[in-house]
């Protein structure tokens, strides 16, 4: 399975503790160069299963990029380049740029529930907590209730 990253999903799961889910989940992440650029501003190091992608000129970084950041953007031209399984974007902007080429697009909460689905993580409401306050991600609180409940979490 190919998977590719954008910096939101690396960096909120790095700052929470929990990036080694995505690597139980699906071994190597895949990253664009951009992306490791902005993941080494906020990080010492980036997670030695992540592979990092060179973009050559892919013709539609010039026309992704007016309404995306660079590293949404290259991860976009990326995912197609390689015909990736997922593509791993939380921003709405970059998530509908995304899914009008065809990209099957995963979120966090996503990840976190197919982590507490395969026993990855114990409680998808500590998972979710500490996202919050270490990561600064938050969800809407009928999102997060719906979440809780279809993993038994919340009566």
């Amino acid at each position: 399975m190919i998977v590719v990253s954008d910096t939101t999903a690396l960096t909120t799961l790095m700052k929470a503790g929990l990036e080694s889910v995505l690597q139980r989940l699906f071994g190597t992440v895949v990253i664009p160069e951009m992306v490791a650029t902005e993941l080494r501003q906020f990080h010492d190091s980036i997670p030695e299963w992540c592979e990092i992608h060179y973009i050559h000129e892919h013709p539609l970084l010039p026309v992704v990029s007016q309404f995306i950041d660079a590293g949404e953007a290259e991860a976009i031209c990326l995912a197609l380049e390689l015909k990736a399984d997922v593509i791993l974007l939380d921003d709405r902007k970059g998530k509908r740029e995304a899914e009008i080429r065809g990209l099957s697009c995963l979120a966090l909460p996503a990840v976190l529930l197919e982590a507490k689905r395969q026993g990855l993580i114990s409680s998808l409401q500590a998972a979710l907590d500490l996202l919050d306050e270490r990561g600064n991600y938050r969800l809407k609180a009928h999102t997060r209730e719906a979440l809780l409940r279809s993993v038994g979490e919340l009566g």
